[in-house]
């Protein structure tokens, strides 16, 4: 493993210091322990006693070597800000660092490798000619990230109840400025909470291993986490960029939160290809209210009949807040209470119009849509699924794009029309590739199947419910795979 840092290779195995272009600089050994003390804890403080009982373990010294040590670093990275004290907790390093694998050097390179190297190189020589001979307005600026990007819940180590909000609060802050574009989706907070169950992940405080569990079951590209520490008036936000074979640490200072959600908020669009984060001054954010975290708690437990009252006051209180009222919804329909059902929708449709909250318009017409096949009204159902869609399509929401095709299919299934339903099937796949998504390519598979089954194409069917059950093995969805092995012929 190697660290990257303000342009710096830091080696933890010969302790050296070197820059990108290959110069050495000089360094105590001690210091560089220090150096790499600090950067593995990037975004937290490092108390001295730690560093005392980490870097000088097999020494009896004085405070002092502490400080002389933090000295060097700052005349090594000069003109940086690069350490901050915090009086009574320690040091923390500031700047943002990556982390990556230092392959292992291959001694038994024979005359095949080497003219398996030499013939890579002359086509990527090739490649680049190709490439720089291409006019100007022909070269496109790359997506950084391509595929679902999860933000985690806010790890909030501030007590009190004016912080309360923070978990899911500043989450979804964040996942709202991010934009969709046609090579990524941001996954949205209710989605992700969902994620978090399928990965047996806890809503705060996420390990190693969870986040490793969570690309698995997602198809995740890009995982954020955060946690937020200090006090008010001086706010800390350290994060982590999740990629699959790296990551990047970081911290950020604000004395307030808004600030800290803009800097952080900018610095997650910037690894999207984006230039700033959406403005936050029309933001309405409805997950600021504790309340609304506790009904979402009761809602993953199936309490409906808990949350449903906690939901009601919340909108009793912040009658905009449209994420209320849709979870809400939610509610009443797995309580089958129909009439509730079509009254909230007829109530949230227009305030989402109103308030041009095109995630969760997208969202309620596709609810509208629901209520009208439950209700028997296939007719009724069609225009208002595509309502959703169009919806979705302007925000580049794949998700809501993929849902709203397979109900598309489901309604066409219901109507005995089997080559159309087939062709939204594959449609609603091709969103959830754009996502990675496993459960949803998994789920159309077995969808397609099923269609198969109605006309009676038994090599169709094998065909996609063996591919639905190798997506399920490979990316350990446990319950779909149960739901697969209920499906035969």
């Amino acid at each position: 493993m190697q660290y990257q840092t303000l342009g710096y290779l830091i080696n933890p195995h010969a302790l050296t210091l070197q820059s990108i272009a290959g110069e050495a600089i000089a360094i105590r050994p001690k210091t560089c322990q220090l150096l790499l003390l600090l950067i593995e804890n990037a975004g937290s403080p490092v108390s001295k006693q730690h560093i005392l009982e980490t870097v000088w373990a097999d020494s009896v010294v004085a405070e002092q070597v502490v400080f002389q040590s933090i000295n060097e670093l700052r005349q090594i990275f000069t003109n940086q800000e690069v350490i901050k004290t915090i009086p009574k907790q320690g040091y923390v390093w500031l700047p943002d660092v990556s982390m990556f694998a230092t392959p292992e050097p291959n001694h038994k390179t024979n005359r095949h490798t080497i003219t398996v190297i030499i013939c890579s190189l002359v086509i990527a020589f090739a490649v680049l000619l190709y490439y720089f001979s291409l006019k100007p307005h022909e070269q496109s600026k790359p997506n950084t990230v391509a595929g679902s990007i999860v933000i985690l819940p806010t790890h909030n180590q501030i007590e009190g109840n004016d912080h309360s909000w923070v978990r899911l609060g500043l989450m979804d802050q964040v996942i709202q400025r991010l934009p969709n574009n046609q090579a990524h989706g941001v996954l949205q907070t209710d989605y992700v909470l969902e994620v978090l169950e399928r990965a047996d992940a806890p809503l705060n405080n996420v390990k190693p291993e969870h986040i490793k569990q969570i690309f698995t079951v997602s198809g995740a590209e890009l995982i954020v986490s955060s946690k937020l520490s200090g006090t008010p008036h001086d706010y800390q936000l350290s994060y982590t960029l999740h990629y699959r074979n790296t990551l990047q640490k970081g911290v950020l200072f604000g004395r307030n939160i808004q600030d800290v959600i803009d800097k952080f908020s900018d610095k997650v669009a910037k690894q999207l290809g984006e230039e700033s984060s959406l403005q936050a001054s029309n933001y309405h954010a409805d997950f600021n209210d504790e309340m609304l975290g506790v009904a979402i708690d009761l809602t993953l437990e199936d309490n409906h009949l808990a949350a449903k009252p906690l939901l009601e006051s919340i909108i009793a209180h912040d009658p905009e807040n449209l994420t209320a009222q849709r979870l809400l919804i939610n509610t009443l329909f797995d309580l089958k209470d129909y009439p509730a059902v079509n009254k909230h929708l007829m109530q949230a449709i227009p305030l989402a119009q109103k308030l041009n909250d095109k995630n969760e318009l997208s969202r309620l017409h596709y609810l509208n849509a629901i209520h009208a096949i439950i209700e028997g009204d296939d007719e009724l159902a069609k225009p208002r699924v595509e309502q959703a869609l169009q919806v979705a399509q302007r925000n580049h929401d794949w998700l809501f794009m993929a849902y709203s095709k397979d109900l598309l299919a489901r309604i066409a299934q219901h109507q005995g029309e089997y080559e159309l339903a087939k062709t939204y099937y594959l449609e609603a796949k091709k969103h959830h590739q754009v996502l990675r998504c496993p459960v949803g390519e998994s789920s159309v598979w077995a969808s397609l199947a099923l269609l198969a089954k109605k006309q009676n194409k038994l090599d169709e069917f094998n065909t996609s419910l063996n591919k639905a059950k190798q997506i399920a093995k490979s990316r350990a969805l446990t319950n779909q795979l149960k739901y697969l092995n209920t499906l035969n012929y």
